[in-house]
């Protein structure tokens, strides 16, 4: 029977030290907590059976199961732009932060039905403001999946996003904290 030669105990200190001693953590300047959009269960954006938004495509955020039938501005900021299928949104925070939020995978196919526009291209708003309406119904009867994408799509101007996976109330509870 062959056994592997014993660590001498200045070695087993050292393994035993590089294995548990913590680095330090990072510092951030800022945490900006960002608000639920939508209410639901928030899970990790790999989730979505897309990989365009799975690979982090569309900037790096979380995924929203939708419960609710309201859209609501997680942040104060410009609404970018809107299609006319209302499926999608994309908002800049004043801070230039720029959101993006799909509503369902493959959303485009319903060609507007069941999203009504609350918002326009060009519009100021403020946090908490509705922007778009949806009836989850029609979605949960047309489309594959609701999982819905929250995205920050500059995360490039971020040092990390951290996720807080639970099921939020829109505009009440925190859907991600940024770090800057």
């Amino acid at each position: 029977m062959l056994c592997a030669p014993m660590a001498t105990k200045s070695q087993s200190k050292a393994l035993f030290k590089s294995i548990v001693a913590p680095s330090p953590p990072k510092t951030f300047k800022k945490a900006l907590p960002v608000q639920s959009p939508l209410s639901g269960r928030i899970s990790p954006i790999v989730n979505i059976p897309n990989a365009l938004f799975s690979q982090g495509m569309y900037g790096d955020g979380v995924a929203i199961e939708p419960s609710g039938y309201q859209l609501f501005a997680p942040y104060a900021g410009i609404v970018t732009a809107l299609p006319e299928t209302a499926h999608c949104i994309t908002l800049v925070a004043k801070n230039g932060l720029r959101f993006y939020i799909q509503l369902g995978m493959n959303s485009h196919t319903m060609m507007g039905e069941g999203f009504k526009r609350i918002a326009k291209v060009g519009q100021q708003y403020k946090a908490g403001d509705v922007l778009l309406e949806f009836d989850l119904i029609k979605m949960r009867r047309r489309l594959d999946s609701t999982l819905s994408a929250f995205t920050v799509q500059n995360p490039q101007n971020l040092s990390a996003i951290q996720g807080h996976y639970y099921q939020a109330i829109a505009t009440k509870d925190v859907a991600m904290t940024l770090y800057i």
